[in-house]
């Protein structure tokens, strides 16, 4: 790459930047007060070292800058407009990724697109959830999570009543809220899935393979807390329930590499 187009980079950057240092700012500081999206912080940390670990790979391609860049960018500033007169937040950081696109389009070319096409991908696990379409996705996982976790209970033999989200486990109440871990941590763990992938398989399609797995882990494993709470209260609330909700995590986690290993294994006797 020549000073210029060095020069051309930076600049096209620190513009980016200042254009959409409200957007940014508005990222930050939702990445900062909702624990759904505490992953934010690292996502971009993680494009970037993945731009910069695979840069042998998009050095050696011809830089051949595309008009149709300068179109991107005007579509992502007229997504900006959009944001700023009642879009919302949300609206403005896709603008931003569609404008990074179109300056990546405009300054390398379509190859360069190709070539981070999965760091842009990647990317969009830091963008600011849309409450309404959480909503509707979170609750039905909360009514199917109280229903596995009734059958558990069921299953060893402890007299339950659910109604709705809520479980009643002999007079103790057990609700299965939307922050409830297991539900909260299915988008961190979608990225953790997604990153996991990359770095433990060659194999592109094992990234979409743990990334749908992802919904029925975190149901599971908060099924499972949701019963251990009714046949022992005291994880219900307090330090006893943040700590259950870190060992669901961790179990989520775990049981993702092992997921990693039962498809791994399927695929190479499918394919031996």
């Amino acid at each position: 790459m020549t000073r210029t187009r060095q020069a051309y980079v930076v600049l096209t950057a620190v513009a980016l930047a200042f254009c959409y240092a409200s957007t940014l700012r508005g990222m930050f500081d939702q990445w900062s007060i909702d624990d759904d999206m505490s992953h934010g912080f690292v996502v971009p940390i993680v494009v970037l070292w993945i731009v910069w670990r695979e840069r042998e790979r998009w050095q050696r391609l011809p830089a051949k800058p595309s008009w149709w860049g300068l179109a991107v960018l005007a579509a992502g500033a007229g997504m900006q407009i959009l944001a700023v007169f009642g879009g919302g937040l949300f609206a403005a950081s896709v603008a931003f990724l569609v404008s990074v696109a179109g300056a990546v389009l405009y300054l390398g070319g379509f190859a360069y697109l190709r070539a981070w096409a999965f760091p842009f991908l990647l990317a969009l696990f830091m963008l600011p959830k849309l409450a309404i379409v959480y909503s509707q996705v979170t609750f039905p996982l909360q009514i199917l999570a109280s229903r596995i976790a009734a059958a558990m209970l069921g299953a060893v033999g402890v007299a339950v009543v659910r109604e709705g989200n809520i479980l009643d486990v002999a007079g103790h109440r057990v609700s299965v809220q939307e922050a409830c871990n297991g539900i909260r941590y299915l988008l961190t763990l979608g990225f953790i899935a997604v990153v996991y992938a990359y770095l433990a398989d060659s194999k592109p399609w094992m990234r979409f393979a743990l990334l749908a797995v992802v919904a029925p882990i975190a149901i599971f494993a908060n099924a499972l807390r949701v019963a251990a709470s009714g046949l022992v209260p005291a994880l219900d609330s307090g330090t006893p329930h943040a700590v259950a909700g870190y060992l669901v995590f961790v179990l989520c986690v775990a049981i993702l590499i092992l997921m990693r290993g039962l498809f791994h294994t399927v695929y190479t006797r499918y394919h031996a």
